[in-house]
């Protein structure tokens, strides 16, 4: 067949059939693709076609310009519409259709002013086209035409099938070709096609009003699948664009133009599992946003002599009017003027201005889309644009050398805006693979090439006229990467050692390893004293006993010593490290001190009872005494290794500076001694005063960079010297204080931004999957209504009827969840009662709970106990709380229950787990914080986040027992 010989896969085909609804004027294009029914639906809102242009045009093979043909004239111009030329140049687009599959269903409906045109439907087997032999006249293809989408049946399309199989079997007359209608026969045999889907779908509709033309493809040719989910089988193979995005993303120009997309498209893929992913949404391209967010931006045009003019910007600098002439023979060019607009992103992080969180995404689409793009009237030219068709071959001249061409085609992404008009020379080849190698052609690339040459020399390259600029913010960039670089792996293993030293603290706090190494020293020296007064000598006990207790306070000291953890100076901490640290000081405060000084207070209460009644007298003078030499000699060890450690310090500082002095003064030395060189090599006799000129400048110019350099060097040097002179004084504000508050400032707002990017991003996908949702519960109760009228007269149907209405409803209760992220317009507040929450609970997890042998139970005083509230708040809490709780319990050996019970004002929900432990309990509703092994951790951050602006709450509670222990209840209301 014609269409399928001129299209190079489906993905190809698909773009010739969204150019088809372009020229109809449409506004949307939608592909629906459902894997498991594996059915295929194509749908545009153009002007569509009657009867008479369906037959007359659509069913008509084109060998030249549609534009051409008497009987495939143009689809009529929409009203109040801008002219849009044509872009189904060769009149094959249309046919493209065959390559998705072997049977189709058109539908299509013209558009009139009162909306009263009919429907044509027309069913296809492409098979019959390529039986040798045939002529077309031969072939009957069915017709219907309905008044409405309604009327669009099984009925009537099995009767559409049936027909068709009638006229195979026509033709299976002649025995040579049965081989082919036996297989078009069998292909029918158990066809039946789910048109009720159709009804279910958003976008491009026949109702109403609506006109356009929809395909219905099924089954769908195994190569779709293929170019969807198919990359490459090199390295990195996910970071590289599959068939279906090299085609179709970028498909109109949003990312020069944005809001002026002539139309928009759209491939939905219906997994197997029930996700849809949009395989070409606007997100998925380049976005305006990311345009202006790269390093360096140009746009102009160039005129029809070929020579550029527009503007520049440098590394975000403001813009700089540009003029490149490249041609200066006066003459017109063959491929006619036309606009381009490309950004560059910088291909390291040393070199970028772009944050590091936003240069990696970026980067990452670019090594799968990046590329120049190629629009003619606004509408993408295949393959222009594909990252493997480096038509100005800008990667191969950047293996030459990648300081003089400069470009990466895989670093860039910009669009070229030509139009019919003004660039008709410009001919796309029949199988979409480019343009046509002419004149026109030709000239475009050289014009191109020669662009990016001499816009590298002047911008980009060292000796370049106009280079200063992005050579100096480079320079500028890349000292701030290596300082950026060496602070963060100064103050990265910092913070882990740190986070180490603190996970260390709570597990030997939660061991009682505190207490029991306090108790052991005051056992020790109770045991010491109590042998030491048993003995004979008691005129020499009472020296022993107070050395034993001097011993005693050092050892006590020591362990608390242990317990203590410094803060690094000068390093910021996150959100997380942040929280441990004030839960450390805290535990630190209320847990371990106290312990210490109980023990202090039992021990010289213990050794001065021991002694009295041994009547070995303890003078009160020489026992205080004892006790501060303790207390000194502990503070003097301490104290000196600080002294000893900055005396190091200083010692290396010291070195450092009269290194970085001498090493200053070498190099300028070196210069003046190059400059003395010159002088001397330099023939002052045969020189003009144009090389006396230049020869001064070039010395001066030496020496004062020089000069610059060392004093860059010093200044620096000073400046730091200076700062520590100056914080000496602690009434001061400590530099290390400063750069660890900044830093800290920054790491919370680093995380309150991803946080807050990632629920925007989870807000838009939940808001596209309700509304997704909608749509098919809509068609699903509509059927579900036109099946009750079956199942009220029919005893054997109702039962299943009632199955699958009450399995409808339990979905539809479960999708409400969602609402909690949507703008909540549509609710009421009711009353949530405990054995509400035990029954969706139990329908939830049923089979959880068995399958991991946990028992849930509700006591009476919970199923009583109510939450005035939505459900869509409430519910999806427990759901949280339970599904975590199972998580945990199925790691546990032994009994596993979950108990939601309730205190009279609010519901307590316990489990007999491993519980939380003390590090960890003021993190659990951070946002990203969890211990599951992949967890995301945002469950319990917008649980309490959604009851908070509910004014309701969640709190853990400490009880003593094992397992986790959570209250919900009233936001005023504490339980301790």
């Amino acid at each position: 067949m014609l269409g399928k010989q001129q299209i190079a896969g489906i993905p190809t085909a698909l773009h010739e059939l969204f150019k088809n609804a372009y020229d109809a004027y449409a506004d949307q294009v939608s592909v629906d693709y459902f894997r498991r029914q594996d059915i295929l639906f194509i749908r545009d809102d153009g002007v569509g076609m009657s009867r008479e242009d369906f037959e007359g045009r659509w069913l008509t093979l084109g060998t030249e310009s549609k534009l051409r043909l008497e009987n495939s004239s143009p689809p009529p111009a929409r009203k109040g519409r801008e002219y849009r030329p044509t872009m189904g140049e060769k009149g094959i687009g249309r046919l493209a259709i065959a390559t998705t599959g072997k049977i189709v269903l058109i539908l299509t409906k013209p558009e009139l002013d009162d909306g009263s045109g009919s429907i044509t439907v027309c069913l296809i087997h492409w098979g019959l086209f390529e039986i040798p032999g045939v002529d077309l006249d031969q072939i009957v293809i069915p017709l219907q035409t309905v008044d409405s989408i309604s009327e669009v049946t099984k009925d009537l399309v099995e009767s559409m099938r049936d027909e068709l199989v009638a006229v195979t079997e026509q033709l299976s007359s002649n025995l040579a070709l049965l081989p082919y209608t036996s297989a078009i026969a069998n292909d029918f045999r158990s066809w039946t096609l789910p048109i009720e889907r159709l009804q279910t779908l958003s976008g491009p509709t026949l109702t109403g009003d609506g006109s356009g033309t929809h395909f219905i493809v099924h089954p769908v040719d195994d190569e779709l699948t293929a170019d969807i989910d198919a990359r490459s089988e090199k390295a990195n193979s996910t970071l590289k664009a599959t068939s279906l995005e090299k085609m179709l993303l970028g498909f109109s120009n949003s990312l020069t133009k944005p809001g002026a997309t002539p139309m928009t498209a759209n491939f939905r893929d219906h997994l197997a599992d029930g996700e849809t992913i949009d395989r070409i949404a606007e997100q998925q391209f380049f976005t305006p946003e990311e345009f202006e967010l790269a390093d360096h931006k140009v746009s102009g045009e160039f005129d029809k002599y070929g020579n550029f003019s527009g503007k520049i910007s440098i590394y975000g600098g403001e813009y700089k009017e540009v003029k490149i002439p490249l041609f200066d023979s006066g003459a017109e060019r063959d491929c006619g003027p036309f606009k381009l607009s490309f950004a560059y992103l910088q291909g390291t992080k040393r070199d970028t201005r772009v944050p590091s969180d936003l240069w990696e995404p970026l980067r990452l689409k670019l090594d799968k889309l990046g590329g120049l793009y190629i629009y003619r009237n606004g509408i993408r030219v295949l393959p222009f644009g594909n990252s493997d068709f480096d038509f100005l071959e800008i990667e191969r001249r950047r293996t030459l050398s990648a300081s003089y061409y400069f470009f990466s085609y895989r670093r860039m992404f910009g669009a070229i805006d030509i139009t019919a008009d003004a660039n008709g020379n410009l001919k796309e080849k029949a199988g979409r693979e480019g343009f046509q190698s002419n004149r026109a052609y030709r000239q475009f690339r050289e014009q191109l090439m020669s662009f990016f040459e001499e816009l590298a020399a002047r911008f980009f390259r060292e000796e370049g006229a106009y280079s200063d600029e992005f050579l100096n913010e480079r320079t500028a960039l890349q000292k701030e990467f290596a300082l950026s670089q060496k602070r963060e792996r100064q103050s990265g293993s910092r913070r882990k050692k740190l986070s180490a030293d603190l996970e260390a603290y709570f597990s030997r706090v939660a061991d009682e390893g505190h207490q029991k190494a306090f108790s052991e020293e005051v056992s020790t020296a109770k045991a010491r004293v109590s042998s030491l007064v048993e003995g004979e000598d008691l005129a020499t006990a009472a020296d022993q006993i107070l050395k034993i207790e001097k011993d005693l306070l050092l050892k006590l000291q020591s362990h608390l010593n242990s317990f203590r953890i410094s803060r690094p100076s000068g390093v910021g901490l996150n959100k997380a490290l942040a929280r441990q640290w004030e839960q450390y000081q805290r535990s630190y405060g209320e847990d371990v001190l106290p312990h210490f000084e109980n023990a202090k207070r039992e021990a010289e209460a213990t050794i001065g009872n021991i002694a009295r009644d041994a009547k070995v007298h303890l003078d009160s003078r020489m026992r205080l005494a004892a006790a501060l030499s303790a207390a000194e000699e502990f503070s003097e060890k301490s104290v000196s290794q600080k002294r000893k450690d900055a005396k190091t310090e200083l010692d290396e500082t010291s070195k450092y500076v009269t290194d970085q002095l001498r090493s200053a003064k070498e190099a300028l030395q070196r210069t003046k001694d190059e400059v003395d060189i010159s002088l001397s090599e330099f023939s002052f006799d045969t020189a003009s005063d144009d090389d006396l000129d230049a020869f001064h400048a070039e010395i001066e110019g030496k020496l004062l960079e020089a000069r610059k350099v060392f004093e860059v060097n010093l200044a620096s040097i000073s400046s730091q010297l200076k700062r520590i002179r100056d914080t000496g004084d602690q009434s001061e504000i400590n530099s290390d204080a400063t750069v660890a508050a900044l830093e800290t400032e920054l790491e919370v707002l680093k995380e309150d931004y991803t946080q807050t990017l990632d629920l925007a991003q989870l807000g838009m996908a939940v808001s596209i999957v309700q509304h997704e949702f909608e749509g098919n519960v809509r068609g699903v109760r509509r059927s579900l209504q036109a099946m009750k009228r079956w199942a009220d007269k029919n005893e054997a149907l109702r039962e299943i009827y009632n199955d699958i209405r009450d399995g409808f409803d339990h979905l539809d209760n479960y999708l409400s969840l969602f609402t909690p992220l949507d703008r909540r317009l549509r609710r009421r507040k009711t009353k949530i009662t405990g054995t509400q929450i035990s029954e969706f609970v139990q329908d939830l997890f049923g089979e959880r709970f068995r399958r991991h042998q946990v028992r849930f139970e509700v006591t009476s005083t919970a199923a009583e106990h109510y939450l005035e509230s939505f459900a869509s708040v409430v519910l999806p809490v427990f759901v949280n709380l339970v599904d975590n709780a199972i998580h945990w319990l199925s790691r546990k050996d032994g009994e596993r229950s979950i108990v939601l019970d309730s205190d009279g004002n609010s519901f307590i929900i316990r489990d007999n787990g491993p519980g939380i432990s003390a590090m960890d309990r003021d993190l659990i509703f951070e946002f990203g914080y969890s211990k599951k092994f992949g967890g995301q951790g945002m469950g319990l951050y917008i649980a309490k986040t959604s009851l908070n602006k509910d004014l309701l709450d969640i709190s853990l509670l400490d009880e003593s027992r094992a397992g986790a222990v959570f209250a919900i209840g009233p936001m005023e209301t504490k339980v301790d």
